[in-house]
């Protein structure tokens, strides 16, 4: 699986919504250095009325893209061109009041549009306004209008990188918050995936001390169940034989005390019954049963894993042919081919239909978290065989 990538969307492409105020601030500022500019100009009621004109044509155009956003860049280019003509109007060469008008455009892209739209129109003001010492150049070259352009010139530089230098810092906050968000939301899923993993462990090792109680009780209690029966037989014929089997089954409730425990200990994964402690529950259960078994194991070693799964397997196949089958023969054997296991459990009793109950599906679902499979044959007795691969060994 692929390591995830954290993407992070530039938010340098993102237009900010036109703020009322600025736009109100910056009409009454323009408002200010127009009447400067006309105080300035002195000049007659004729260009005055068309100075008027084209600055009420600037100001109604801002209130527009105040509400049709979509012209927000191009707009601005629209101001640019009304302030030009404003000098253009005008009777000096320079009005420094109508060149100073180029400053608040530049200032509003700087917070309205993305860095890219706002050099654009920045890079256009400042040719508007430096066109004017062009012309002036044409007709009077000389120190004093080169120097006026080339302070005009840095003057606009350094407002431009100015902006540049806010936006990106602004760029930088954006993509720390995108970064921080996405930050927490990849933990908030880690921590939920954290959580459901939890409860899943829970849950399998609740599966599991039901499984090993009931493989571990379930056995023992059946040898008991059988014996006081058989005492019952032997109550009035056979004083002798009945205490004899009463010692065994307080001896068997000590036993499946002492199966609990080991279940107990099993759940911490310390517990390796292996081939002994599986030949030993066989001898055992043959001794308190009566029943007829037959062992044909020939692996040489097991896994603590796998001697824990084989050992409730078996236990749990000889209980069932006992409880449910009422067999009086079984035969038992696990053989091993490099480093698979197979295992078959045949008795004599009653086959046929048959449903899976909780000690089956224990069994299964014990050999299938070893990768292996079970199966079961009803046809002839009852028989239980499967296989699985011992993790970690080698062919």
């Amino acid at each position: 699986m692929k390591p995830r990538t954290l993407l992070i969307r530039p938010e340098s492409r993102k237009e900010f919504p036109v703020n009322r105020n600025l736009v109100i601030s910056k009409t009454l500022l323009n408002l200010v250095i127009f009447l400067l500019a006309l105080s300035f100009e002195g000049a007659s009621p004729e260009r005055t009325a068309v100075l008027v004109m084209v600055f009420a044509g600037l100001t109604a155009w801002g209130f527009v893209r105040l509400f049709v956003p979509r012209v927000r860049s191009w707009g601005l280019g629209m101001d640019i061109a009304f302030i030009y003509l404003l000098e253009y109007q005008s009777k000096y060469l320079v009005n420094y009041f109508f060149h100073i008008l180029y400053i608040p455009i530049i200032l509003e892209a700087g917070i309205s549009l993305d860095r890219k739209k706002a050099n654009l129109v920045a890079v256009a003001a400042a040719f508007a306004a430096l066109s004017k010492f062009m012309v002036v150049m044409k007709y009077e070259f000389n120190g004093a209008t080169l120097s006026q352009l080339l302070f005009n010139l840095f003057a606009l530089a350094f407002l431009i990188t100015l902006l540049n230098y806010g936006k990106l810092q602004q760029e930088e906050r954006q993509k720390s918050q995108l970064l921080y968000n996405e930050l927490a939301e990849a933990y908030r899923k880690l921590k939920d995936l954290s959580c459901q993993k939890e409860k899943a462990a829970v849950l399998e090792e609740r599966n599991r001390i039901a499984r090993d109680i009931h493989d571990s009780l379930g056995h023992r209690l059946i040898s008991l169940i059988m014996q006081l029966e058989m005492g019952k037989q032997y109550r009035d014929t056979n004083p002798e034989k009945m205490e004899e089997l009463l010692d065994r089954c307080a001896r068997g409730a000590r036993e499946a005390l002492t199966d609990t425990r080991k279940a107990v200990k099993a759940l911490k994964g310390d517990e390796n019954p292996g081939i002994e402690g599986i030949l030993q529950m066989i001898n055992e259960f043959r001794r308190d049963t009566g029943i007829d078994i037959q062992a044909d194991i020939s692996v040489p070693d097991l896994t603590p894993e796998a001697g824990r799964v084989l050992y409730r397997v078996v236990q749990e196949a000889i209980t069932n042919a006992v409880r449910h089958g009422q067999a009086t023969f079984i035969r038992v054997g696990i053989g091993s081919d490099g480093n698979r296991i197979s295992f078959e459990v045949k008795d004599n009793g009653s086959g046929g239909e048959y449903t899976e109950g909780f000690g089956i599906r224990n069994m299964r679902g014990r050999i299938e978290e070893l990768g292996g499979t079970l199966k079961i044959d009803a046809g002839n007795g009852f028989g239980i065989m499967g296989e699985f691969r011992l993790r970690g060994v080698r062919e």
